[in-house]
């Protein structure tokens, strides 16, 4: 049995299939900005440039990351992206969302995330020869032949999906352990299956077997008619298959991406019927007439004068940029800056649950943004879920000047983990800390203590366990 695969540092990436996703990139990003400039509703030109901005920023480091052949899994890249869908095309196309703020708020709300953008690319660029990890952080945790057992690990997540979904044979006390062990190895497994698979390492019944898994996983996701979970596993999987293999795997995009935005289309009604109406969600045998009834709705149009597609929809849904809006708009005019007070209960989540029982949740601290701008009821803060982003969380705390922080530390922390990642074992430590941080590097939907707090448990169990028996039992 050969080593375990290491570091693309220590693999020959191709330069031409390198060559080829860099072009490929310029060209598509060329396309956007300038359909952007000519068809974007917006008649101011510093909202114009601003959304231009934020496209070609946000863009800039994974173009890079292509032409040098960088070695490291594209977390910092995969980040910088994520504002081009959840800023850049908002502000261009002026979704209903942003009508009822002036064009100074609009304006003010672009530059902070070009402010986010061009400091955490500039704190990137500036780490160059951080210092070695430690030893700890790259011995390898797992045998060679672990290898062999990775569908393991999808099989695990595939059991455990099913039984949170279709029993009630978990205790309460339980799930959440339970949850950040199954999610924490289905993850790690489906990513490096993928990059091997970019490789051309899996064997064709490998292969079979992990789109059948992946198949089943994002439906039993979908079911619970909440899409990010299952689009997570999507998107971890052709990143895994694009960091190695240098090509986007574009018949995966052409299936699943008009599918998504059909259930996009069709989740508000079907929460209706299944939350609002209180009808208990479908047994596996009724997925299918489930998923149909869904499909059927997201066909319909759901308002007639609406004549938006549902591409617009869907990227109209991944929007932050109004929740940035709203936040220059009314602090500190209405509501005086946290000056902190969202983040102040990312210390207790290191602690295990079972050590303090009544530690606070990760949630508050998107319950106090939401609270704070009477967004949902006081006395039912749980009722309703509002995605703020680290963004519009560091504008509301400290300003410009915590936008300008969380950027250079954004940029800075990722940079000094890939550089410290060189070399090391994929099984290591670092390596699976690199996978874990890889997989959350587009929830950008999240305020930092639940990011912080979700990251954490998951490192918990996938690295603190085989790091706490290699320490213990010396096993190799």
């Amino acid at each position: 049995m050969s080593d375990l695969p290491q570091y693309e540092n220590n693999l020959a990436v191709e330069e031409a299939s390198s060559e080829k996703l860099f072009r490929l990139g310029c060209a598509v990003l060329t396309a956007v900005v300038a359909l952007a400039w000519w068809r974007s509703p917006l008649t101011d030109p510093l909202q114009l440039l601003a959304g231009i901005a934020i496209i070609v920023l946000g863009c800039t480091p994974s173009l890079l990351w292509a032409r040098h052949r960088r070695p490291w899994f594209p977390c910092f890249e995969i980040s910088t992206l994520t504002c081009v869908v959840f800023y850049g095309m908002p502000l261009l196309s002026r979704h209903d969302e942003l009508k009822h703020y002036s064009d100074p708020v609009l304006q003010n709300a672009g530059f902070l995330v070009v402010t986010y953008l061009t400091t955490a690319i500039a704190g990137f660029n500036s780490v160059r020869a951080p210092h070695n990890a430690p030893y700890w952080a790259t011995v390898k945790l797992l045998p060679d032949n672990i290898q062999r057992y990775l569908p393991l690990g999808l099989l695990l997540n595939m059991a455990y999906l099913y039984i949170d979904r279709f029993t009630t044979l978990i205790p309460h006390e339980l799930l959440g352990p339970i949850r950040a062990l199954c999610f924490g190895l289905g993850t790690i497994t489906a990513f490096i299956l993928c990059c091997e698979w970019g490789r051309d390492r899996l064997s064709r019944e490998i292969k079979i077997f992990f789109v059948i898994s992946l198949v089943i996983q994002v439906i039993i996701l979908f079911s619970h008619l909440y899409l990010i979970s299952g689009m997570s596993m999507l998107i971890l999987s052709v990143i895994g298959y694009t960091t190695t293999r240098r090509h986007v795997p574009w018949l995966i995009l052409v299936l699943c991406l008009p599918l998504i935005a059909i259930l996009h289309n069709g989740k508000s009604q079907m929460r209706e019927i299944y939350w609002r109406d209180k009808v208990e969600l479908p047994s596996l045998t009724g997925l299918p007439a489930f998923f149909i009834q869904w499909i059927e709705l997201g066909l319909q149009e759901n308002d007639p004068a609406d004549s938006s597609s549902l591409a617009s929809k869907l990227a109209e849904r991944a929007s932050l940029f109004q929740m940035l809006c709203m936040s220059v708009d009314q602090v500190p005019s209405i509501h005086p800056h946290l000056e902190g007070e969202s983040y102040i209960d990312i210390p207790a989540q290191v602690i295990p649950r079972f050590l303090w029982p009544d530690k606070p949740s990760s949630l508050m601290s998107n319950i106090r943004l939401a609270v704070y701008f009477n967004l949902v009821d006081p006395d039912d803060p749980f009722s309703t879920s509002i995605a703020f982003g680290v963004i519009s969380e560091a504008f509301i705390n400290f300003g410009f000047i915590g936008v300008l922080l969380l950027g250079l530390l954004t940029g800075v922390g990722f940079k000094h983990i890939v550089l410290r990642s060189s070399g090391a074992p994929l099984f290591s430590a670092i390596g699976i800390f690199m996978i874990l941080l890889t997989a959350w590097s587009f929830q950008a939907e999240q305020v930092m203590a639940t990011w912080l707090s979700s990251l954490f448990q998951a490192c918990a169990i996938s690295i603190g366990v085989p790091l706490a028996w290699k320490q213990f039992f010396g096993a190799d």
